[in-house]
């Protein structure tokens, strides 16, 4: 885990996934890609900006953590940044299924 049980931090308790990352070539900083998956709160524009804040807050934890765990001589800063990517498959999940239960009373 990126952040263990080590940070107590209310705005980042819950849902938050980590859906992505892009390293640079040197692995001296990285782009962070997080979602929300409380359905309540990806629409809420304040809810990311708390949990973005909570993430940059913590950053210097989170890539201590990291470098640890993968074994890096230096730990690289990270930049996190929302993305509705797992909203989206969420959505796009739901369409197929309701196409294919669609398919399936149409066509037995």
């Amino acid at each position: 885990m990126l952040w263990n049980n080590s940070i107590k931090d209310d705005r980042i308790s819950g849902l938050v996934s980590i859906v992505d990352v892009e390293m640079n070539s040197s692995l001296s900083s990285a782009q962070v890609f997080f979602s929300i998956m409380d359905p309540d709160s990806t629409d809420d524009f304040g809810v990311q900006a708390a949990v973005k804040a909570a993430l940059d807050e913590h950053a210097g934890a989170i890539s201590g953590n990291v470098a640890r765990q993968i074994n890096l001589k230096y730990a690289p800063r990270l930049h996190f940044n929302f993305t509705e990517s797992l909203k989206d498959s969420v959505e796009l999940i739901n369409l197929i299924d309701k196409a294919v239960e669609s398919d399936e009373a149409n066509h037995g």
